[in-house]
């Protein structure tokens, strides 16, 4: 792993109103992920831990504090500069795949590569790689609804690492598959992430996967704490 953060957040803090009451769901949170380096994100139900996600990930704005990723402060960037970043720079991988249905396996991957203007014949190959490589090679064609829930989560997979980016944020990857499944879509996870050298950080409840990253933090009271083999992690 690179000693260079790929990711950093510094005071980050959100808060929401509940009517006449501020909710602090995240405080003065600092941390950092590096290239090829895999982080589980745990915790209760409630603790803040998909909120901390879309944070990182440009969706949502903090109220105080600051991410960067790749050198880059996403509070210093526009609307339009923080899209082109995200998909430059982020992958995301969520419980439900979020594939578009009219639209085949590969066409589902090479989206992200079209919608930055790159010219399809140049990133067919990449995206045709990148299926084999999730064991989709012959799947290419299919659209979502003739894929296995497991084989949409692959390809969702492919579709976040066809852009080579800095960072994947996975929410709850293996949530809807059963544990044959989710072991096999975990194995996938961990091997890509090796070879590629992606960070990866992943907000589960999978004690199994969890368990199987470099790191795992747990989510309390806005603060995230590091998780030792001994501790109590939910």
């Amino acid at each position: 792993m690179s000693n260079q953060p790929v990711l950093e957040c510094v005071d980050l803090s959100m808060e929401y109103v509940n009517g006449p009451e501020k909710v602090q769901v995240l405080q003065q949170l600092n941390f950092s992920a590096f290239r090829g380096e895999r982080i589980a994100i745990v915790g209760s139900s409630g603790s803040g831990k998909t909120t901390l996600l879309h944070l990182l990930g440009g969706l949502d704005k903090p109220t105080s504090g600051d991410v960067t990723i790749d050198g880059k402060a996403l509070a210093k960037l526009t609307d339009a500069e923080l899209g082109l970043f995200r998909n430059r720079s982020l992958g995301f991988v969520y419980q439900l795949h979020h594939l578009l249905p009219e639209f085949t396996a590969l066409e589902n991957v090479l989206m992200p590569l079209l919608i930055r203007g790159d010219k399809r014949r140049v990133v067919l190959p990449r995206a045709m790689a990148l299926l084999e490589r999730v064991g989709l090679g012959h799947r290419v064609d299919h659209k979502p609804s003739e894929l296995s829930g497991g084989e949409r989560q692959r390809v969702a997979i492919a579709r976040a690492l066809v852009g080579e980016p800095a960072c994947v944020l996975l929410d709850e990857p293996t949530g809807n598959l059963d544990p044959n499944t989710a072991e096999s879509v975990n194995q996938l996870m961990l091997e890509i992430g090796k070879e590629h050298q992606t960070c990866f950080i992943t907000v589960t409840h999978d004690m199994a996967l969890a368990q199987r990253m470099d790191r795992v933090l747990k989510l309390d009271q806005g603060q995230l704490v590091e998780q030792t083999e001994s501790a109590e992690i939910i």
